[in-house]
């Protein structure tokens, strides 16, 4: 039991060095210009630190989901290596990139309550 706890606790501590590095990395060295304002969400990792999920969002109207997400995947092999330059591991994880929908899904149920709470003050 002792043995998983301390497995987990650690691929948090990974996942979360990736987050920040990653995020210092595409905020400096990054410089495509198709790619738009990415903020990284939430990393998740492989039981064995093989694998990072990075989920990302993408700020500002306009800007093409798609095209982020490619000049992002066309980049693994770049920020891979900037990320071995920054992390205290034998190896760098594989990195794949999905798009994070939930602060748009957020949003929109903000606003279905927002128009819940006006029909009822109208009443």
């Amino acid at each position: 039991m002792f043995e998983q706890e301390q497995y987990s606790r650690r691929n948090r501590k990974v996942a979360d060095q990736i987050k920040t590095e990653m995020s210092w990395i595409l905020q400096h060295n990054f410089t495509d210009p198709q790619k738009g304002m990415i903020t990284l969400t939430k990393v998740k990792i492989s039981r064995d630190l093989k694998y990072a999920t990075v989920y990302f969002t993408i700020l500002g109207k306009n800007i093409d989901v798609k095209v982020s997400e490619k000049a992002l995947k066309n980049a693994v092999p770049f920020l891979r290596r900037e990320l071995g330059h920054k992390l205290r591991m034998k190896f760098v994880p594989e990195l794949r990139f999905f798009y994070d929908d939930s602060l748009e899904y957020a949003g929109h149920i903000a606003e279905l309550l927002n128009k819940i709470n006006d029909s009822k003050d109208n009443r």
